[in-house]
């Protein structure tokens, strides 16, 4: 039902790019406990990665191939195993998800995350998905990032802290009518780890409150 599918989008886009985090679901095998996860707020359930983070090669998320592509071979020449790649490697990501929002195209999410450990970046994709089948698309810049800040590398893991804004803007038709509004909020600290395979993928996203 649209009722339905319009309440799930209005859940992820009404706070922002992490409305779905609702507290600490842990850094995922292999890393160091994650930043300010002492501060964090519990993990409901439902939240809960449905696995364990890959301690080697990563699972990524599934779905058709890119029709724009990300160029994922380059990947881990573009943001290379070292701090200042996993922090570049963060903000594309959230540029990458501003950019799938707007065009309603989870495939430029994909290459990107893991959807088996991280329930965030699976109801991203899904939420894209479903604004690409009603032809829906988001207005107005989705995130803004502050600071992007990562911590010394764990093996092939990484932690990186940020700090976002979530602007005002909107969920809109084919036609440009409004299907669901969004009010500003932030900042707001994101925890994101990462695991480098071929590249690194985002494994788990933590909102600390």
């Amino acid at each position: 039902m649209r009722m339905v599918r319009t309440a799930e989008l209005a859940l992820v886009a009404a706070v922002g790019l992490f409305s779905a985090c609702s507290g600490s679901t842990g850094p995922p095998t292999g890393t160091a406990a994650g930043p300010g996860a002492s501060n964090s707020t519990s993990t409901s359930p439902a939240l809960s990665p449905s696995s364990a983070a890959p301690t080697g090669s990563t699972t990524l998320g599934s779905g058709p191939p890119s029709s724009t592509p990300t160029v994922v071979s380059d990947l881990a020449v573009r943001f290379p195993k070292t701090q200042r790649g996993a922090e570049d490697f963060v903000r594309f990501v959230m540029a990458q998800v501003s950019k799938a929002y707007a065009t309603a195209d989870p495939t430029l999410i994909q290459p990107l995350v893991d959807v088996a450990t991280c329930p965030d970046c699976a109801r991203w994709v899904s939420a894209t998905t479903n604004m690409k089948k009603m032809r829906e698309h988001f207005e107005g810049v989705f995130v803004e990032p502050q600071s992007v800040h990562a911590l010394t590398l764990k093996g092939d893991a990484a932690g990186v802290i940020t700090q976002v804004l979530v602007p005002a803007g909107k969920i809109v038709d084919s036609q440009g009518r409004l299907v669901d509004p969004r009010s500003a909020s932030g900042p707001l600290r994101t925890d994101f780890f990462l695991q480098f395979g071929d590249h690194w993928v985002v494994t788990n996203l933590e909102l600390v409150r």
